[in-house]
């Protein structure tokens, strides 16, 4: 009996360390990684995410991010005499004097990752590959990802070439803000046709395990052995070089929660299964959750001098957000009033609503007022005011007048007085 009672005990006890396992936070294998919320940046988990790193083809995220905003899908490049040879590692063996359109280049660059076409749009959107690089680094500082500098287009290992998976998680965030880029990086398989050089069409897929997957190798996650591809996954790219080690920038989205991770410097397929188990908790541990609609009323506030003694504070918009399951109640608010300055128009800016988490403020929402509020400080009476003062000043000025008038009046009879003194000694 009490050995039954000993297995039932031990039986319990596994069920509830695997409960609480499956709602703890994933234990990642790879050196750094990051899963963020798209809608709003939030910060699900992280490990060292502010370590520097070399981002080996990840880089290539950038380079096609810019090139999608300034050309079209349709232009056509003609690939120089020197980018053929200049290059290594994973290629598409562009030819001197090859064109091709845009939009080839583009599949080229994030399906098979080759280099030789990072090179090639560098230099004909950037005007040399220099002049591309210096604009890599500058919109890599717009977006906030100060931690980053690049040396290169590719991605090819440059001690100066360095990035952090949090700067990463930055930059895919907006460039999956971009629809041909999301288009491209969730692409399976594509295909460029004959070229002036090349009589045979070129068949590729797509490197990311998470999204085409021919391969007969597995993953251990949950417990079991499964395929890396991943049913939620949307994109974005692999990479590797001998320093970085396997990284791998991945998105995926699940009933309107989009997530992004980054998981940098693994081993083999380490990384597809981190993206597995940050996926796996971000969308199990977290929900979608609106704390507050548009147009919702907030408060009243008092109001000197205005046709009304308070307003409506307002929002102006919804707050939606990923938060922790069941941990609505324990996000906190805090109301700011601005000073308020009359008169008011319809939907002018009166304060703000803050959001915080954990002591951190994961948003806020501005408040507005519906109506508009006139001053009591009409024309009318702002001109008797000024009059007012200048009836005061003429007071002042006819004051110090009277009282020169009568200081002049004082010193000349002194001084008759003087004079009469002065004369009677004399006749005396």
């Amino acid at each position: 009996m009490i050995k039954k009672i000993i297995c039932f005990l031990l039986l319990i006890s596994v069920f509830l360390l695997n409960v609480s396992a499956a709602y703890a936070a994933p234990n990642t294998i790879c050196q750094t990684s990051i899963l963020i919320d798209v809608k709003t940046g939030t910060i699900l988990y992280e490990n060292k995410a502010n370590q520097k790193m070399y981002p080996a083809s990840l880089t290539k995220i950038m380079t096609a991010i810019l090139v999608i905003e300034v050309g079209n899908l349709s232009d056509v490049i003609t690939i120089d005499d020197d980018t053929p040879h200049e290059i290594e590692g994973s290629h598409i063996a562009l030819e001197e004097g090859e064109i091709l359109t845009l939009k080839d280049l583009l599949y080229a660059l994030m399906l098979p990752s080759a280099n030789d076409a990072a090179l090639a749009l560098a230099k004909h959107y950037g005007g040399s590959e220099e002049k591309f690089v210096k604009i890599m680094n500058e919109r890599a500082k717009e977006l906030g990802a100060y931690n980053t500098h690049f040396a290169n287009p590719h991605g090819l290992h440059d001690p100066n070439h360095y990035t952090t998976a949090a700067d990463l998680a930055l930059i895919a965030k907006y460039a999956m803000e971009n629809e041909t880029f999301r288009e491209i990086v969730s692409t399976e398989r594509y295909e460029i046709p004959p070229t002036n050089k090349k009589s045979e069409t070129r068949y590729f897929a797509n490197l990311n395990k998470l999204i085409h997957n021919t391969s007969y190798n597995q993953i251990y996650v949950n417990g079991a052995y499964i395929d890396p591809s991943y049913e939620y996954a949307t994109g974005i790219k692999t990479g590797y070089t001998p320093e970085a080690g396997n990284t791998l920038v991945a998105s995926a989205s699940k009933d309107g929660t989009d997530l992004i991770a980054v998981i940098m410097n693994g081993v083999s397929l380490e990384m597809y299964q981190d993206a597995h188990n940050l996926f796996n908790y971000g969308f199990k541990e977290f929900e979608s959750t609106t704390l507050i609609g548009k147009n919702t009323f907030v408060q009243n506030i008092e109001v000197k001098n205005g046709d009304s003694k308070e307003i409506s504070a307002i929002t102006e918009s919804d707050f939606t957000t990923l938060i922790k399951k069941d941990s609505k109640n324990k996000i906190e608010s805090k109301v700011i009033i601005n000073d308020i300055n009359l008169p008011l128009k319809e939907n002018d800016v009166v304060g703000k609503i803050e959001y915080k988490s954990d002591g951190k403020v994961i948003g806020t929402v501005n408040l507005i007022t519906p109506t508009s509020v006139k001053s009591t400080l009409t024309e009318n009476s702002r001109g008797n005011i000024f009059f007012t003062i200048i009836k005061y000043i003429l007071m002042i000025i006819a004051g110090i007048v009277t009282g020169l008038f009568l200081l002049k009046i004082y010193n000349d009879i002194r001084i008759k007085l003087i004079r009469k003194k002065r004369k009677s000694r004399y006749n005396g």
